[in-house]
């Protein structure tokens, strides 16, 4: 590529020049800049306009801002929304690389993180702001994106897509799309990617790329208003029929391996109902953090539980102890049938060849639909959290307790049960809205109410 109309300001510091294409076709009359930084390569821009004035005051606008920029040991090359998220992507794969040798009660980035993370990346942020520069995004491009992601699955390139198509282990899968990638995202999942999009410039700040007043205002969506939070449950006969719908495939199975992961399916769903503990507190669950104890001569079970960054004692149901047992013996028997060490420290949850199970996730949803369960009378789908709502609904209806005792067991405000579990149906409890003398001698004396 070759210059013409060329010269040098600022003692040689700023260079100023047009370009000529190979045989002096397809010239432009844009000017360009070559700034040299002291301890830096030449950086060269272009300055988009055609006026040599013009060229000359941002020539010298961007020499001076990246002087700036060298003083302060940021990087003076602006580097594209892409690359950046892509870095941020590996960092968080080094950490999660890291952190997989330690316990999971101490684990800070795991697996499931990296997946979401990884997902939201190359599936919206960069296919949204992949050609522009980071430094280049404002406010206004935030809220474009919104509206984008909005009607993305509606109007937009999603709404082209037959099916979603993916790699997993190497190998590239293709899925029909769901019944949630056909509508308008929730703000909550907007509110994700957002959180995302805010870690991404956090990490370019953190690595001398951006600086903090180059970070454009990233607001979260607000919570609609009036909107149906409560959330999805199971009733007490659907939980006995979600039981006796897994046991009869159970019993119809043939495969011993398929059998037992039934078996370890059933043991959880009933410690889940009898704990009321959160999924991620059951995968961080030893056998050695459940004991039992006595009190006024009766049998209790005591459990430690961690998760969400808090950890907390709570008192299983009387049955949890039956199902505790049964855990332990399964996994002996598992443990002398291929050849692993049963400890007391292990998890709770793990498979029959004593490796954790990451999720039960896959096996749930199979179970909910084979019962009719998958979704609610709202169209939202059922997960491991249903359990945890069917025990706090179950012990406000049958159990001698209140809303204070129940938050601590728990782990939750009284406010989150009030908002998001308890869902309390009246007539379940006919008797708790009977109150003895409750208007004696205000209606039954009163001579307006006597028969003639």
């Amino acid at each position: 590529m070759a210059y013409r109309d060329q010269y040098s300001i600022r003692q040689g510091k700023i260079d100023l020049y047009r370009r000529t294409s190979e045989g002096g076709k397809h010239q432009s009359d844009a000017w360009y800049c070559a700034i040299r930084i002291p301890g830096q390569k030449t950086i060269r821009r272009s300055l988009k306009t055609d006026d040599q004035d013009r060229a000359e005051r941002l020539a010298e606008s961007l020499w001076f801002d990246l002087n700036q920029r060298s003083e302060r040991g940021l990087s003076l090359n602006t580097k594209r929304f892409e690359l950046v998220a892509k870095s941020f992507i590996k960092d968080l794969e080094q950490k999660v690389e890291r952190d997989s040798k330690l316990e999971p009660i101490k684990q800070e980035f795991k697996p499931a993180l990296l997946r979401s993370k990884s997902l939201i990346v190359s599936k919206y942020l960069i296919p949204y702001f992949e050609a522009k520069k980071l430094t280049d995004i404002t406010d206004q491009d935030i809220a474009n994106y919104e509206h984008w992601r909005r009607t993305y699955w509606l109007s937009g390139e999603g709404a082209e897509q037959e099916a979603i198509t993916y790699v997993r282990d190497g190998r590239k899968v293709s899925r029909p799309k769901l019944d949630r990638e056909k509508k308008e995202p929730n703000w909550n999942t907007i509110n994700k990617e957002l959180t995302t999009l805010r870690q991404i410039f956090e990490f370019a700040r953190k690595s001398n790329l951006i600086e903090g007043r180059e970070i454009p205002i990233i607001k979260n969506v607000r919570k609609p208003r009036n909107l149906k939070s409560k959330k999805p449950g199971l009733t007490e006969q659907e939980v006995k029929h979600l039981l006796q719908t897994l046991v009869t495939r159970y019993h119809s199975q043939t495969n011993p391996k398929h059998k037992r992961s039934h078996k370890l399916l059933l043991h959880y769903i009933s410690w889940m109902c009898l704990t009321g503990m959160r999924v991620a507190e059951a995968k961080n669950l030893k056998i050695s953090d459940c004991r039992k104890f006595k009190k006024n001569g009766k049998d209790y079970l005591k459990v430690f539980v961690y998760g969400k960054g808090t950890s907390r004692e709570l008192i299983a149901l009387s049955e949890a102890s039956i199902v505790l047992d049964k855990l332990i013996y399964f996994h002996k028997e598992n443990a002398k049938l291929h050849g692993w060490k049963y400890k007391k420290d292990m998890p709770l949850f793990v498979d029959q060849y004593g490796k954790p199970v990451g999720s039960f996730a896959n096996g749930l949803n199979r179970a909910f639909e084979d019962a009719g369960l998958l979704y609610d009378v709202r169209g939202d789908k059922r997960s491991g959290g249903a359990f945890r709502k069917y025990y706090i609904t179950h012990a406000l209806i049958v159990g001698n307790i209140n809303y204070f005792e129940l938050a601590k067991q728990t782990g939750n405000s009284v406010l989150v049960i009030e908002q998001y579990y308890a869902e309390i149906d009246p007539t379940e409890r006919p008797e708790m809205f009977i109150f003895e003398n409750a208007l004696s001698g205000v209606y039954d004396d009163n001579p307006a109410n006597k028969y003639e």
